[in-house]
């Protein structure tokens, strides 16, 4: 199953799908709260799905606190359910974020060119 941003053009949005088992979400462009709905979708998703959770933010050009909130919230959920979470190329500027919010450590983070999965600061 697979859905694309709804009501907006390429330039941003939040999708998700399922690979080799996993629960992919995958934001790009601007995310912000003009993605909310989308937002809330994901998160429908990766509950109904209750498998591993990557979280693929390389695209992201902006992110504002509405964007961090939904990491946090997506983080929080897999947490509680004990589901694995990872961000995938994250940029430096994210991690700072994160960082502020005492997140950084929380996730795995993964880089496509990786063949392993390292935590951050490691």
């Amino acid at each position: 199953m697979s859905t694309l941003p709804l009501g907006r053009d390429d330039a941003s949005g939040i999708s998700f799908t399922t690979v080799d088992g996993s629960t992919w979400i995958t934001l790009h462009g601007e995310v912000d709260a003009a993605l909310r709905d989308q937002a809330s979708e994901a998160m429908v998703f990766l509950m109904v799905q209750n498998a591993p959770v990557v979280l693929d933010v390389g695209a992201v050009t902006f992110i504002d606190s509405s964007g961090l909130a939904f990491l946090v919230q997506v983080y929080r959920v897999c947490e509680e359910s004990g589901i694995d979470v990872e961000l995938l190329d994250p940029t430096p500027n994210m991690l700072d974020l994160l960082d502020v919010l005492g997140m950084t450590d929380r996730f795995a983070i993964r880089r496509s060119d990786d063949d392993g999965t390292v935590r951050a600061g490691a």
